[in-house]
């Protein structure tokens, strides 16, 4: 691969909303998901690393809050307020909060190697 000046800036560019994303999920919550989300909307096409990066984060927040809520839902509607209900939504939404964690760092990974994030890449 040839040397590249700007390659340093647009690997620096990708890392901030994969960080982000992980800072909304462990750290702070609704503030880092408004950070991933304006992130995503202001990035111009110049950084295609940081626009896919900061898509596949907003995209995965998104995509996190749904299932997590409608699971708990469901479970809602099935079991109502018993121990069955809690058990079943605490471990769903734990298994998919830990789904998402790990998913932020492979492509925090990503974005420290340069590379674009796996998931979603039909939607990049």
């Amino acid at each position: 691969m040839r040397y590249s000046g700007n390659q340093g800036a647009e690997r620096e560019g990708a890392i901030t909303p994969a960080v982000w994303y992980l800072l909304n999920l462990l750290a702070l919550p609704i503030i880092g998901f408004v950070v991933v989300l304006w992130i995503a909307l202001t990035t111009d096409e110049s950084q295609p690393l940081r626009k896919a990066h900061s898509r596949a984060g907003a995209i995965m927040s998104v995509t996190g809050a749904v299932l997590i809520s409608s699971g708990v839902t469901l479970c809602w509607l099935i079991f109502g307020f018993t121990g069955m209900f809690w058990t079943y939504a605490i471990v769903w939404a734990i298994v998919l909060h830990t789904s998402f964690v790990l998913w932020g760092m492979i492509a925090l990974a990503q974005a420290i190697g340069g590379r674009r994030p796996y998931f979603p890449r039909s939607l990049m």
